[in-house]
């Protein structure tokens, strides 16, 4: 069976001079579902992205007033993880460089089609950890919410174990996420714990 992919939102800022490059861009991603953020004046770009939290920049080189790379060293001294991708219209082998430099994760030639543009963000998105296997993100947080409710109540494994039936081991497995526990498992943890099976899943 297909695991389920899920992705949160995904807040992405456009910095380009150009409206009708942002306004492209920004309706192309709107329509899948991405929050959008446009900018055509590099000189506000660190303020916007130091009071707001974006998961990608997309960030054109050549602009007035401030040279796209000035802005991306700028947002690599207090943010050095979040995913830049750069637009150029006319790309030269020193900015290309300074992008790799600056742990730019792609370089985008303009013009570009569609499909170039969004295989780019699908990978942003996988390497940077902003699509989630369902299976794995249920399981991460039985795990953790199990871990927490047990220290907090000062439950031991064995006492735990004890209580609900089941081995230490296979406790073990479901608080580091190695194993999804079963629906019968859970609600004897439940029931043990004292707490509501709707605990395991608040907020997913």
């Amino acid at each position: 069976m297909t695991k389920k992919v899920i992705r949160r939102t995904i807040n992405i800022l456009i910095v380009d001079d150009d409206i009708d490059v942002c306004n492209f861009l920004k309706r192309i991603l709107v329509k899948r579902n991405y929050s959008v953020e446009i900018l055509t004046d590099p000189q506000n770009a660190i303020e916007i992205v130091k009071k707001q939290d974006f998961q990608i920049i997309i960030l054109d080189i050549v602009m007035p007033k401030k040279d796209g790379i000035e802005v991306l060293k700028e947002i690599r001294k207090f943010d050095n993880k979040v995913c830049i991708i750069m637009l150029s219209a006319f790309p030269t082998v020193e900015r290309a460089f300074e992008s790799i430099r600056e742990k730019v994760f792609e370089f985008i030639t303009k013009p570009f089609d569609t499909k170039q543009f969004f295989e780019v963000i699908s990978r942003a998105e996988k390497e940077f950890g902003l699509v989630t296997n369902l299976y794995q993100l249920v399981t991460n947080q039985i795990a953790s919410r199990l871990k927490t409710l047990r220290n907090e109540r000062k439950i031991s494994l064995r006492q735990l174990a004890n209580m609900a039936g089941i081995s230490q081991s296979l406790i073990y497995q479901i608080e580091h996420a190695e194993t999804a526990p079963s629906l019968a498992t859970l609600t004897k943890l439940t029931s043990a714990l004292q707490t509501d099976l709707s605990y395991f899943f608040e907020d997913l």
